[in-house]
């Protein structure tokens, strides 16, 4: 079972070298340290863990006060618990509803609490498959770390190099493509 302490990376250091046909080998010291930065930045980007699934994750959130809760995830695969102001809800009759996007709906006319980290969720989420994310992390482990400085090609005589651009103003890095954003807004939570 993975909890969301020991989440790992979208990607390892042999997807690398494959991905890049040998040309950044799993060995190179920089590719662990890139391969947890980006998981970690796209994570940050969408709000959440996003995968792979964590069963009874517990959580402390603030109560919106209406009757919609939003649950920080958008793939809710089981409900497990929901505590509010210390008194546990019961999910199994028809006073609750909860949709695979996160989304918990009282049904019995009352209304969540208004106050700050009084309800508490212990849930099942994320996603299995990240066959996406995981291309999304390689992309951008592979491009910044071919050229980490942004330069695409040197020339000795008469001196000159190349800079990539990945967007306009922006040389080299780890900046998304507009297609890499595509991808990364799939999984990020509307606020």
């Amino acid at each position: 079972m993975i909890t969301i302490d020991d989440l790992p990376n979208f990607a390892e250091p042999a997807d690398v070298e494959v991905f890049t046909k040998g040309q950044i080998e799993a060995s190179d010291p920089r590719v662990p340290d890139a391969l947890a930065a980006v998981t970690s930045s796209i994570r940050r980007e969408a709000g959440w863990h996003v995968g792979p699934v964590v069963e009874n994750h517990t959580l402390k959130l603030d109560g919106p006060g209406g009757r919609k809760l939003n649950l920080p995830t958008l793939k809710l695969v089981e409900l497990v618990s929901v505590t509010q102001l210390g008194e546990a809800l019961d999910l199994d009759g028809d006073s609750h509803d909860w949709s695979e996007l996160g989304l918990v709906e009282k049904r019995d006319g009352s209304c969540w609490t208004d106050r700050y980290r009084k309800i508490e969720v212990v849930m099942t989420h994320g996603f299995d498959d990240l066959a996406d994310l995981k291309f999304l992390t390689l992309s951008l482990v592979s491009r910044g770390l071919s050229s980490p400085l942004g330069a695409t090609r040197e020339q000795a005589g008469s001196m000159a190099i190349s800079w990539a651009t990945p967007q306009q103003g922006v040389s080299g890095g780890l900046v998304p493509l507009n297609y890499e954003e595509t991808i990364m807004s799939r999984y990020r939570l509307v606020t």
